[in-house]
């Protein structure tokens, strides 16, 4: 059973004082600081700097965040079901259900060395999507525990496999949602993922060339679906997809796990390159 931490519960305490005072400044005092180690882990999915403009409607969406937090509770457990029927888990499961800043829904990041599943419940989709994105962040968990800790964080060839991979798992678990709904965790997604397609040439020749670079990666796993320019924004997990579906084939999710990141690169090389 995944071991979930809820700060949703202490963020509502929070939010329920009403006192008076910089809001931001209180709840820096009052809900950061007590949970320094946790909000160190997350300083790049939770940027502090937003704060006094994100807080007042977070504070007044209260009741809305403690529902969304029993959602997203029972997301995590639900993942760990499918995961485990899929691969016999063996590591305990660390979660954390928590109010961010509206910049991301799902992450996994290292407390004291652990890797920890993140929720952020102002973010958090609508049921059956928030299963997903609980599923595709324990995909990204379990990789962490299955390879290396060192693997970087913006290099196109470690993004894209990982991103592909955790897209790649919950298609296969969760094989009722649509393709929008594991890229987009929603159901309009269609018309990026028909561009996508139709670009399918022109953005394996450019990730062919680009898979060792640090510099781009925000290019391809970030920005609006709508995002006009050579790169649809988001595009590396729609590509990511299509390799680990084109590298794995049938063979077990568990396959890949265990890879160094010059063996994912290498197949990922070899994919782009037969097209």
């Amino acid at each position: 059973m995944a071991s979930i931490l809820d700060l949703v519960t202490n963020f509502d305490d929070f939010a329920g004082q009403g006192r008076g005072g910089d809001l931001a400044d209180r709840w820096w005092r009052e809900f950061v600081k007590p949970h320094a180690e946790i909000f160190t882990a997350v300083e790049s999915w939770v940027d502090p700097k937003v704060a006094p403009d994100r807080l007042p409607g977070l504070v007044a969406r209260r009741t809305e965040l403690r529902a969304a937090a029993e959602r997203a509770r029972f997301a995590i457990q639900e993942a760990e079901r499918l995961l485990t029927e899929q691969l016999g888990l063996d590591h305990p499961i660390h979660a954390v259900v928590m109010v961010g800043l509206g910049q991301a829904n799902g992450w996994v990041s290292s407390v004291q060395g652990e890797p920890t599943l993140f929720i952020g419940v102002e973010q958090m989709p609508k049921p059956p999507f928030d299963i997903v994105l609980a599923l595709h962040e324990l995909v990204h968990l379990v990789h962490m525990l299955r390879s290396t800790h060192d693997w970087p964080a913006d290099r196109v060839d470690a993004d894209l496999f990982r991103e592909g991979l955790a897209v790649h798992a919950t298609a296969r678990l969760l094989p009722e949602v649509s393709p929008s709904g594991h890229l987009w965790f929603s159901t309009d997604a269609q018309a990026w993922i028909d561009r996508c397609k139709g670009m399918a040439a022109r953005l394996r020749s450019r990730a062919l060339q680009e898979l060792d670079r640090t510099d781009v990666s925000g290019q391809w796993f970030s920005g609006a679906i709508d995002r006009p320019g050579e790169l649809p924004g988001r595009c590396g997990y729609w590509l990511g997809w299509q390799l680990l579906d084109q590298i794995l084939g049938p063979e077990p999710i568990e396959t890949a796990l265990g890879w160094s990141l010059p063996e994912a690169a290498a197949r990922l090389r070899t994919a782009l390159s037969q097209g």
